[in-house]
């Protein structure tokens, strides 16, 4: 299966956003049972043909002979992070740092370099340590896009400025699509980080205050060979 990412949906300039490249590769190459991880062995290049390789336990995505990604299965529960009310969101993105010196200005989540990508601004919970958290009003229901959003949030729980990483591994549940037109809350958490690693969760909540997606995400600093 040949697939290609369009390059409006960039993360850094020249590769993909994680979470969109993951959540398009979890459609393609759903795993048999329980939720799809996705692993970035290396950045998925934009507007260039890939080829997907499904097997029976995991699946592989090529670059020619160079493998990009792999997507296999979880059964383990997908944690939640318990959400904020809206108006704690919109407060939270008074606070976004990355309208100062943002590592990826053009992202297609989170940049603000732009006009036709989603500008989310995830700023810090006041009184929730490593929290972050901003509204989102989607204009499409994707479940890439869904992942994208679910992917971003995550790396402003710290300061993506000073020590600049990228998601290497995600995995998400779909609870149900988001509501196109409505106002969402995301929120972030940072779980741990232990060398140039990080794990953050975040999840997407709907205008009723009901749950619609969240995720575990790996992050590597860009200076270990992240994806």
């Amino acid at each position: 299966m040949e697939v290609t990412i369009p390059a409006r949906f960039n993360g850094p300039p020249d590769s993909g956003q994680g979470g969109y490249a993951c959540g398009l590769l979890a459609g393609l190459a759903p795993p048999a049972a329980g939720h799809a991880v996705v692993t970035l062995i290396a950045p998925p290049p934009l507007d260039t043909p890939m080829r997907l390789e499904a097997g029976a336990r995991r699946s592989h995505l090529w670059l020619g002979d160079r493998l990009i990604a792999t997507v296999s299965g979880a059964r383990k529960p997908v944690p939640v992070v318990e959400p904020v009310s809206p108006g704690e969101a919109r407060r939270a993105s008074e606070g976004y740092l990355g309208h100062r010196d943002h590592p990826f200005p053009t992202c297609f989540v989170c940049g603000h370099d732009r006009e036709d990508g989603l500008r989310l601004a995830p700023g810090p919970v006041a009184g929730r340590d490593g929290v972050v958290a901003c509204g989102w009003v989607p204009e499409e229901a994707s479940t890439e896009v869904l992942w994208g959003v679910l992917d971003c949030p995550g790396g402003w729980t710290a300061d993506p400025r000073a020590d600049p990483m990228v998601l290497t591994r995600m995995t998400a549940e779909v609870v149900r699509p988001p509501r196109p037109g409505a106002p969402h809350v995301v929120v972030a958490r940072r779980e741990e980080r232990w060398g140039r690693t990080a794990v953050n969760l975040t999840s997407v909540y709907g205008p009723d205050g009901d749950l619609v997606a969240t995720s575990t995400a790996r992050w590597t600093a860009l200076d270990a060979g992240g994806a």
